[in-house]
């Protein structure tokens, strides 16, 4: 109960002469209120004024308000001794953001102490009873508590938490403690405790199980938390029937309004050996400026196999990988031109020097051991976007140079790098619907000492100078019908290898595009490409597959699309794929079919083998609702080959009015068979827990435009 209800208050109004002269007891009738010094003001049917005894009753529809507090009740008594109050007789405490119901109430307004019995309490979304609630100043106290945010009667709440004991500190978050989870009248899961603030409107928890090889049948429990909108995370509590429990964290916070850290730890000690397996990731955003802005990440696996043997609990996969890296960059962009630094570090595992566990259940060997494989001491690179030369759009230049001091394992020593780019592009628009992009690229790399087993100035070691051009024709015949043609040609000026292509010619590449569209309907393309470089005998083998792309979107209910790659040199089919997908208006059912087919004897060169059997998949998936609260679905993937199923998955949905649950079984070649449960809060999903790129775009303001090569890797 806050205290701003419960502040001390004396009656000052005239009415309390009329009470004196009325004699030891005098009542008042009728629809009256009573104004005090502290702003608390009394409402009721009855006031009755007790003198001699030192007491305040009010009765019928009594309803005490300060500032934003609301107190209501049958009846009520106030003992200005002892400073106690009593009330009775649906007893309702409101503020703005919670509401206590009880069938009566006590409190002393001179330490702030007080209990209510047989009380509810609504904090949005979430609903909690209990037998006993104990007020103190700054914190309460719910005894045998029940809370869920299934809002049907009991005995028929879809699911509830019941502990022994709930404590609320300042209205902001609660510590539950002997937690037992309900779902339905069956008990399933056991916390010992259970921390959540009181404004949370994430997903509290999600359960998941299924089955591996390695870790046999397991549990997954998410617990998120959320302490402000800008400090935020989850626990990760696993149990693996043969490896034991596996703990993680993952956190995220805002240090200021251009600053996040994001902070992630798994582990585990395997039950069946003496392995303690981990795997930790740490990343840090900050942006001084719209245009100036930086990152510092670590990726610190504990051992080569751990993404592999503990996929499952890895609830983002990509957040740390099988090699150590740990980077340190910062981009400075302005509106012609970007400035990139980047440090890095990255390590292999040492597949030479295992740690053996020694017992039969688990992996013969483990690498936890790693040695340096790269580092950048530093990488900066620069990029000028493209700027005019001749008038504002015609001739154009762009700019890229890079400077790095690195180390490879293969060298096992520092070798300096510097290289150039310089460009010159124009771009021509003529008969209003054709357009020519040109640009003539030159290239200067510089290498001070020569990598191990090439001599300094014939190789990579050295100043070697490269040219390159790209000319793009691009036209728009009619409104549904358009063409695109590019050549792309490299060459290699000096300091030519024996294994380079003759003449240094590394690329001389010619593609073209026809396209047909109709509107968002139909879509038909044809594209090809022609190797001039391909050191073949005919042309016939410098041709690339003839592509084939057809997109049919007739309706929100009929979607179809068909690609294919033809061999002109073999004359054949080298692989064709479909899919159709059909949907009900309203969602009811959806149904999608889908075929492939390859050749493995047939090569854009022509036939590479004979006799190898071609392969015929087929795969079909249907959903439907069998009810407003059921959902299922099926996929089945079949070989006509071979004749027998590839894969098979079956899910089964149920609404469970506040929470969701989803029952699914696997067959994969590789995988085997799974099942996967999962039971999540669906009203109030949590947010993912990692900075997105999207996220990192808007925090820093990139300017993504013009970033091309190495540049790009600091966005």
């Amino acid at each position: 109960m806050k205290k701003s209800v419960m502040a001390q208050f004396t009656v000052r109004l005239g009415l309390a002469c009329l009470f004196i002269l009325w004699g030891a007891a005098s009542q008042v009738w009728g629809d009256l209120s009573l104004s005090t010094n502290s702003n608390v003001h009394i409402q009721a049917d009855r006031i009755e004024y007790l003198k001699d005894q030192g007491l305040v009753v009010a009765s019928g529809q009594v309803h005490i308000q300060q500032d934003q507090v609301h107190l209501y009740a049958d009846k009520i008594r106030y003992d200005m001794t002892a400073q106690n109050i009593f009330a009775e007789g649906h007893v309702i405490w409101q503020d703005e953001s919670q509401e206590i119901e009880a069938k009566n109430l006590t409190y002393n307004l001179r330490d702030k102490k007080g209990k209510a019995f047989d009380i509810k309490t609504t904090a949005p979304p979430w609903i909690s009873t209990g037998s006993e609630i104990d007020i103190e100043d700054r914190k309460i106290t719910i005894k045998n508590a029940i809370t869920t945010t299934c809002d049907y009667v009991e005995g028929y709440r879809h699911y509830f938490l019941k502990s022994d004991r709930i404590t609320i500190y300042s209205g902001d978050y609660l510590v539950a403690e002997n937690v037992v989870m309900y779902i339905g009248k069956v008990p399933v899961f056991y916390f010992p405790f259970f921390v959540r603030t009181i404004h949370d409107l994430k997903t509290p928890f999600s359960i998941s199980t299924g089955a591996t090889d390695y870790l046999g049948n397991y549990i997954l429990l998410t617990t998120n938390y959320l302490l402000s909108t800008t400090n935020f995370g989850a626990l990760y509590s696993d149990y693996f029937f043969k490896k034991g429990i596996g703990v993680g964290l993952r956190h995220e916070i805002a240090l200021n309004d251009s600053s996040v850290l994001s902070l992630y730890g798994y582990g585990i000690q395997e039950k069946d050996t003496p392995n303690f397996r981990w795997e930790g990731r740490a990343r840090g955003l900050w942006a001084l400026s719209s245009s100036f802005q930086g990152r510092v990440e670590a990726d610190i696996p504990g051992d080569s196999f751990f993404s592999q043997d503990y996929s499952v609990a890895r609830r983002d996969p990509s957040l740390v990988s099988t090699v150590k890296e740990f980077d340190v960059s910062t981009t400075l962009t302005r509106q012609q031109w970007t400035l990139g630094l980047l440090m890095r570090r990255q390590e292999s595992a040492d597949f030479t020097k295992p740690v053996i566990s020694g017992l039969v259940s688990s992996p013969a060997t483990l690498y936890s051991n790693y040695f340096l494989t790269l580092q950048n001491l530093p990488q900066l690179t620069f990029t000028l976007f493209p700027q005019p030369i001749i008038w504002k759009n015609w001739l154009k230049y762009d700019l890229t140079l890079q400077g790095d001091h690195t180390y490879t394992k293969a060298n096992d020593y520092y070798v300096n790098h510097l290289s150039g780019e310089l460009g010159i592009s124009q771009s021509l628009l003529f008969l209003q619907n054709q357009t020519l992009y040109t640009r003539v690229g030159l290239n200067d790399i510089f290498q001070d000492v020569s990598d191990v087993g090439v001599t300094i100035g014939n190789g990579s070691a050295g100043e070697t100078h490269s040219v390159n051009t790209q000319e793009t024709w691009s036209s728009r015949w009619t409104e549904f019908f358009n063409t695109n043609f590019t050549h792309n040609f490299s060459q290699k000026i000096n300091n030519l290898l024996p294994t380079d292509p003759p003449y240094g010619v590394t690329s001389d590449l010619v593609t073209g595009r026809l396209e047909l569209t109709l509107g968002s309907y139909l879509t038909a393309r044809t594209s090809t490409t022609y190797d001039l470089n391909a050191q073949v005998n005919t042309d016939g083998a410098r041709f690339g597959y003839l592509r084939e792309e057809f997109l049919l979107n007739a309706s929100t209910q009929f979607d179809y699309s068909a690609f294919a790659d033809y061999s002109m040199k073999a004359e054949a089919l080298k692989d064709f794929s479909t899919i159709l997908n059909l949907r009900s208006p309203n969602s009811f059912w959806q149904f999608q079919i889908s075929g492939n087919f390859v050749d493995p004897n047939v090569s854009n060169i022509g036939y590479v083998t004979f006799g190898l059997p071609a392969s015929f998949y087929i795969a079909g998936q249907v959903s439907f609702a069998f009810f407003t609260n059921y959902r299922m679905s099926a996929l089945e993937s079949y070989d006509l080959t071979n004749s027998k199923f590839i894969t098979r998955s079956i899910s089964f949905y149920r609404d469970l009015h506040d929470w969701e649950a989803e029952l699914n079984y696997n067959e994969d070649p590789v995988l085997g068979k799974t099942v996967f449960f999962k039971l999540n809060l669906k009203a109030f999903p949590g947010r993912p827990l990692t900075v997105s790129d999207d996220q990192i775009t808007r925090l820093n303001s990139l300017r993504n435009q013009g970033l091309t090569g190495a540049a790009s890797q600091f966005q």
